[in-house]
């Protein structure tokens, strides 16, 4: 009787995952033609040396550019992502270039379930490698989320689970390559270059700085570093104050304005974040010489590469199904750990889409879920289960 009630669970699940995938997942990504993407994708400079103006204007990306510097449009994000989506000016109009990277996304997404299949779910058991983890995947908000806005994260990711496999094989040095690349594609995995250095892992290091600096010197002659938005709003502090923004420093900015507090968000919010890179990089120092825990440091990293930064989307939280993966299949002979990890997982995931939550409450859910910070407080206790999962792992 077991058995056939876990089989009726596991169908039931699927089922309903399944079609949670079809609206959240097809039918929504396709009518939204708006988001993230569309700010940085087609980038003005791109656009006139391919005589494509047609697709730049009228976009986000046009829009945001608005703010010039030496009269020259500012550029978005990295340029990897402009490198990648380079075959998209050959289509006829924006619509349909569009809808072709919503494809190439899917095609992302099949490659991260692959990898992650083969990466943490080998020595499970069957049933859990065929439901567990694919419905993990197929009920987690921050992927639809990405895939509605066509967010470059979706590629990056990819690439940060095909150097985790790269560096499983033994090929640190192609592994550092494809984080070098991911790097380039928006920035955040440059936390794994500290990383690299203090585990004297120098092949890896040395790959990665092979992807970094010639594509670091052919983007100056292209667009000009000094054009580039991410790095125009860092000099500006960064800090944003918008339930979007589900960062520790974001956190922070919503606390003061719920205690009316006089202190400066932005002084403050500095602070807290070297306090937690201080507290990372004494934990990575004394795990420094441990071998056989890539896994957990991985996982550490993604998670303050997520949180730490002066401010973030919640889609950024895509990256965090690699730690949810990786403590899943340290954790799952460990109930207590794995109940904590469900909250992290439910809280961040939002396994119930909101709209439906929406209808049947009368209320808009989704401001209300930022602006609570429910997807940060299950960031931070992912953060806090990595941390103490690094902290206790054994050494060998």
């Amino acid at each position: 009787m077991r058995k056939v009630a876990l089989f009726v669970a596991v169908c039931a699940a699927w089922i309903y995952s399944v079609a949670h995938f079809y609206v959240s997942g097809i039918r929504r990504p396709l009518d939204n033609f708006y988001g993230d993407f569309l700010a940085s994708f087609p980038s003005w400079r791109l656009s006139v040396l391919l005589g494509r103006l047609d697709l730049y204007h009228g976009t986000l990306a046009e829009e945001w550019a608005g703010a010039k510097v030496h009269g020259h449009p500012v550029w978005h994000y990295g340029p990897v992502e402009h490198l990648v989506t380079l075959p998209l000016f050959a289509f006829s109009d924006l619509r349909s270039a569009y809808i072709a990277w919503l494809i190439a996304n899917y095609a992302f997404f099949v490659a991260i379930v692959a990898l992650a299949m083969w990466l943490f779910a080998g020595g499970v058991p069957r049933w859990i490698r065929w439901s567990v983890v694919p419905i993990a995947f197929l009920n987690y908000l921050p992927l639809y989320e990405a895939l509605t806005q066509r967010v470059i994260e979706i590629f990056e990711l990819a690439l940060v689970f095909a150097a985790f496999a790269l560096m499983r094989r033994g090929r640190p040095a192609a592994s550092g390559f494809l984080i070098g690349l991911a790097a380039m594609t928006k920035f955040l995995p440059l936390i794994f270059i500290p990383y690299f250095a203090i585990k004297r892992m120098w092949r890896a290091l040395a790959g990665s700085l092979m992807a970094i600096v010639p594509i670091a010197i052919a983007t100056e002659v292209v667009f000009g570093w000094r054009h580039s938005g991410i790095l125009i709003q860092l000099r500006h502090g960064g800090f944003i104050d918008s339930a979007l923004n589900q960062s520790f420093s974001g956190m922070i900015v919503r606390l003061l304005k719920w205690t009316h507090s006089s202190l400066s968000p932005a002084v403050l919010s500095r602070v807290a974040i070297l306090a937690a890179l201080a507290g990372l990089s004494w934990l990575f120092l004394k795990t420094r010489h441990c071998a056989g825990i890539e896994d957990l440091e991985w996982s550490t990293l993604i998670v303050a590469m997520v949180l730490l930064p002066p401010h973030n989307q919640q889609y950024y939280f895509i990256f965090l199904l690699f730690p949810y993966l990786a403590l899943f299949a340290h954790h799952r002979a460990k109930p207590g750990r794995l109940r904590w990890l469900a909250v992290s997982f439910v809280a961040v995931g939002m396994p119930v889409p909101l709209t439906l939550v929406s209808r049947l409450t009368g209320t808009d859910a989704f401001p209300v879920y930022l602006q609570a910070g429910i997807p940060f407080l299950g960031a931070a206790i992912l953060a806090i289960l990595c941390a103490s999962a690094l902290r206790h792992a054994p050494c060998t």
